[in-house]
C-alpha cells in the first residue's frame, strides 16, 4: 500500500490519490489497470470461497454487484461489456461530486458496502434484538481482507474514524456514520476528515 500524507498533497491530488486507491483496491482486483465485470464476478468468487455459496453476504454480492456495475457503466456513457479506465474513474468521481444527490451508482455501492460489513451471522444474531445494524472492527478487517487489504493496515484505519463526538474510540459505527464517512472519503478535500481512512487507505504520520 502507497502511503502519503494528506497535508503533503494538493487538494486536488489528495482527492485523486483516494479516489485511485479506491480504484485499485475494491475494483481493479485483477490490477490489470482496469474495472472489467470480471472484476466484479471474481469478487462474488472470492466471498463465496471465504463465506460459503449459501451465506447471506454471497447472496447480497450476487444481486447487488450485476445492479452496481450496470450503473456505474450507465454512469459512464458505456455498454455493461466495455470496460472502465482510470481515467474514466477518475472522472466518474470528480462528476459525482459536483452533483446535487448522490449518484444512482455510489448510492447503490454505499449501501451494498454497509452490507457487506454488516452482514456477519453471529453478530447479526447478537444485535437482531435491537435492529441496530453496526458494523465492528472485526467485520471491517475481514472485509477488507477480501480485497488484499491487510489486517495491521486495516486495524489502524478503524481506529482513525471509529470514536464519538467526544472524540473517544467506540467499538462499532452505524449506518449513519458509514455514509457519513463514505461521503468524506470520495469528496472532502479536507486531510483530517476521518472518512479519509474509510477504505483502508494508510497514511504516514506526520514528520
Amino acid at each position: 500500500m502507497t502511503d502519503m500524507h494528506p497535508k503533503a498533497a494538493h487538494p486536488k491530488e489528495f482527492l485523486e490519490s483516494k479516489w485511485k486507491h479506491a480504484f485499485t483496491t475494491f475494483f481493479d482486483l485483477d490490477r490489470n489497470g482496469l474495472i472489467e465485470w470480471k472484476d466484479f464476478k471474481d469478487l462474488i468468487e472470492v466471498i463465496g470461497e471465504v463465506r460459503g455459496r449459501r451465506s447471506d453476504v454471497f447472496m447480497t454480492a450476487r444481486l447487488c454487484l450485476p445492479d452496481i456495475w450496470q450503473k456505474m457503466t450507465e454512469a459512464i456513457g458505456k455498454e455493461e461489456e466495455d470496460i472502465i479506465t482510470l481515467s474514466d474513474w477518475i472522472q466518474l468521481c470528480e462528476s459525482s461530486r459536483k452533483l446535487a444527490r448522490e449518484p444512482a451508482w455510489q448510492k447503490a455501492y454505499v449501501e451494498y458496502m454497509f452490507k457487506l460489513l454488516d452482514e456477519s451471522e453471529q453478530y447479526m444474531r447478537l444485535v437482531s434484538f435491537s435492529g441496530d445494524h453496526l458494523v465492528d472492527q472485526a467485520e471491517y478487517v475481514q472485509v477488507l481482507g477480501y480485497f488484499g487489504v491487510n489486517r495491521k493496515d486495516s486495524s489502524h484505519c478503524f481506529d482513525q474514524f471509529a470514536f464519538n463526538h467526544q472524540g473517544q474510540l467506540i467499538h462499532a459505527i452505524d449506518k449513519k456514520k458509514f455514509h457519513v464517512l463514505w461521503k468524506q472519503f470520495f469528496h472532502s478535500e479536507d486531510p483530517a476528515s476521518p472518512g479519509n481512512w474509510l477504505l483502508g487507505k494508510k497514511y504516514k504520520t506526520q514528520e
